[in-house]
């Protein structure tokens, strides 16, 4: 009767102490674009896993010196696809990372958003080429895809000398979207998920082909457990909807 007592209360101590240790906290590194999404997608997550996030949201650029300076991040959630290839290559052998690392989780989309409405009879050219603005907002260029996105829609439409003093420079899409939205500028380039929920008649989405695709990729930084389970988190088909929902394309 003891012995089977003392078998029963060590299989439920090794689920337990199992169960808790798997349980982890991650810390996500995400390009301002997404943060929102990423928020919309953390409570799911935390359901369906063991698992507690912490999101730390910057530039693309901004993020990559962070994790260049040894952040403790697990996850890393970048608007492009260069900066991501390129440090999996400068940190794989060390931290013994295989090419599964790296995931393309969606495509962003450039918008041109306004604090007031649009002429509805214009296109976004026919805009940029007249005077209704004297100023636009956009993204660092460098820093940020979708300020790089935004730097080459001005050069297709051959408009790049006419507002190249004109432009308020953010450090991200983020800082981009606060300064019209908070009237300091009355338009300019943003991602297409920050103002979904803005009037249709204050935005327009760029015409796509003006612009390098915005492919959106993961790089796992660790292989911690949690780190893989984030990562097939993000390929769930409920993810993916939600991820659509925010005004992405699906990779």
């Amino acid at each position: 009767m003891m012995k089977s007592l003392l078998i029963s209360l060590a299989c439920i101590f090794t689920v337990t102490h199992s169960q808790y240790s798997y349980s982890d906290s991650l810390n996500l590194a995400v390009a301002a674009n997404f943060k929102q999404t990423l928020e919309a997608l953390k409570p799911i997550f935390e359901e369906e896993y063991p698992h507690s996030v912490n999101i730390i949201s910057a530039s693309t650029g901004q993020l990559v010196q962070q994790i260049s300076h040894a952040a403790p991040f697990d996850i890393f959630l970048a608007a492009n696809t260069a900066h991501p290839q390129l440090l999996w290559q400068q940190i794989r052998e060390k931290r013994q990372l295989k090419a599964d690392a790296l995931l393309v989780y969606a495509m962003g989309r450039l918008a041109f958003f306004s604090n007031r409405p649009l002429a509805d009879d214009q296109s976004l050219q026919e805009i940029l080429e007249g005077d209704a603005f004297s100023r636009l907002s956009m993204a660092n260029s460098t820093l940020a895809p979708y300020g790089l996105a935004a730097k080459q829609t001005l050069a297709c439409y051959q408009l790049a000398d006419k507002w190249k003093n004109k432009l308020i420079t953010g450090q991200n899409i983020a800082q981009a979207y606060q300064f019209i939205h908070s009237q300091s500028v009355d338009a300019g380039f943003v991602a297409l998920s920050q103002v979904l929920n803005h009037p249709k008649q204050q935005v327009l989405v760029v015409d796509s082909t003006c612009y390098t695709p915005i492919k959106q990729m993961a790089l796992r930084l660790n292989n911690k457990p949690a780190s893989y389970d984030f990562m097939t988190f993000l390929k769930h088909a409920k993810s993916q909807a939600i991820i659509k929902s925010y005004g992405y394309d699906i990779p």
